[in-house]
């Protein structure tokens, strides 16, 4: 089943010594369920580039993949550290996730996480995505 949705994401950034940063997205895109799992994906633009976002949800786990304008893939299982990547014209970076908080619904993701690039601990972090059907 698949079905077009509006997206409101909303990501809080905690950084150490820094102040919080809120940041929101408004999108359109769709939601199709499959297997016992739901994939949620949309498009985004970031200065001069698209990128394009699955997010394949899970009771208890999910994963968040990017292309486009950069590769990442960001996995998320509740109290368990988890290894990622993100590769940019920078290079290729391990990334580390240890959320302490993930819940979905019919209609809502929610993950709270800890982010390391590398070795090196970036911050706290907070996503919502809300999801409600809509005229694709």
């Amino acid at each position: 089943m698949k079905k077009s949705v509006i997206i409101k994401l909303t990501t809080i950034i905690r950084l150490p010594d820094e102040a919080e940063q809120v940041m929101e997205l408004h999108s359109h895109g769709t939601l199709t369920e499959k297997n016992d799992r739901r994939y949620l994906q949309y498009a985004e633009q970031q200065d001069d580039l698209e990128i394009r976002t699955t997010v394949k949800l899970q009771e208890e786990e999910a994963v968040v993949l990017r292309s486009g304008g950069l590769q990442m893939r960001l996995p998320f299982l509740l109290h368990k550290e988890q290894t990622g990547n993100l590769t940019n014209e920078q290079g290729s970076f391990m990334l580390t996730t240890k959320a302490h908080e993930l819940s979905v619904s019919e209609s809502r993701f929610q993950v709270r996480y800890d982010l390391s690039l590398g070795t090196d601990y970036v911050g706290e972090y907070e996503m919502e995505i809300q999801f409600t059907e809509g005229k694709g």
